[in-house]
């Protein structure tokens, strides 16, 4: 099968709007009802190849404008295409496709699927005339929705089965966090545990939640911090998570970030704050951060754990678990087998203690 650039184009993208909508973003605006109603008839239909091949089209319509939305794309077929978009949504837990593995292969478009038309097969006729008829905006729209609606079907099984409010208390789960946080991972269980707690408890009041990579903001500076929060889509605040000991050489960098995103305030949560000469004391904190003349909040990590232990509930705190799972088992933003199998055994031995 010859090697297609746009399917492979095409696979990224799909990928990559799916993970922004599992880190938390919204859909800005809808199709129009007719596009909406035909992305809606393949996400419904019984095949779980259909609905996966009809994600694939559509996105695959955004970056080949002369794609006839016809004739089946060249390479649809293998490791660049259709294995590579299975394989990848199940990684992240994406149930909507329900695990298949080659949505080609099934749909049966073998050889060089060159006598093949999307608009004589029954599966795809009417998705694919609403495609070709529309503009390039409306097709962005459209993918953008059927990420939505795939990155929707994720199902996480809770590392944390349901516990009374007797077993998750205020000081068990203070233990728990304080295992999770002492896990070596160069600061993605401490980062995502810190963004479950704020996903969690900013659900209450409609803000979202959103957060990155480890080394997003460090390496392509696009982020007011490691954490951010929004409301109606407004960036309000931001967060920067931090177990290195070197950070306080970088309070420059945050001045910037600070600055670049027009934030009043801007908070940094670190490990060893209470012991550090420079930030224990009020007075000292004070005198630390007079050079850069902004309203910036150092915090110890533990202190920020034990406000959070302490005004979620129990629900809610095994929520914030689920939560932090969720961020490290999503390979954009970790996905590392390791650090997954860490978090597990934590989890597990604080489960043994407690009953």
């Amino acid at each position: 099968m010859a090697r297609n650039v746009l399917v492979e184009c095409a696979v990224d993208a799909t990928l990559k709007r799916v993970d922004a909508f599992i880190a938390g973003e919204k859909l800005a605006a809808l199709p129009d009802a007719a596009a909406r109603a035909a992305m809606d008839g393949q996400l419904g239909h019984g095949s779980n190849s259909v609905r996966l091949a009809s994600l694939f089209f559509v996105f695959y319509a955004t970056v080949d404008s002369a794609w006839n939305c016809n004739s089946i794309p060249t390479g649809i077929r293998g490791t660049y295409g259709d294995k590579r978009l299975a394989t990848q949504l199940g990684l992240r837990s994406i149930t909507l496709h329900n695990a298949i593995t080659a949505f080609g292969e099934n749909l049966g478009w073998k050889g060089n699927v060159t006598n093949s038309r999307l608009q004589n097969d029954v599966r795809f006729d009417g998705f694919a005339r609403a495609l070709a008829g529309l503009n390039a905006e409306q097709r962005m729209l459209c993918a953008d929705y059927m990420a939505a609606r795939f990155a929707e079907s994720r199902k996480v099984i809770a590392p944390l089965p349901p516990v009374a409010d007797d077993v998750l208390t205020y000081a068990r789960a203070r233990k728990l966090f304080y295992s999770l946080i002492a896990i070596p991972s160069e600061g993605n269980v401490q980062q995502f545990l810190i963004a479950a707690l704020l996903f969690v408890h900013r659900q209450r009041y409609g803000y979202d939640i959103l957060t990155h990579h480890v080394h997003a903001s460090d390496r392509f500076d696009t982020t007011a911090g490691d954490i951010e929060e929004l409301l109606n889509g407004d960036l309000v605040r931001a967060y920067e998570v931090t177990v290195r000991p070197d950070w306080k050489n970088r309070m420059g960098d945050f001045r910037k970030k600070m600055d670049g995103a027009s934030l009043r305030k801007y908070t940094i949560i670190a490990s060893n704050v209470n012991r550090d000469d420079d930030l224990a004391e009020p007075a000292d904190m004070i005198r630390f951060l007079a050079p850069y003349g902004r309203d910036i909040a150092v915090v110890d990590i533990r202190d920020f754990i034990n406000v959070f232990a302490m005004e979620l509930n129990a629900d809610e705190l095994r929520r914030a678990v689920t939560q932090t799972y969720s961020y490290i088992t999503t390979p954009s933003l970790c996905g590392r087998a390791d650090i997954i199998d860490k978090f597990n055994v934590v989890v597990e031995g604080w489960l043994d203690e407690a009953t």
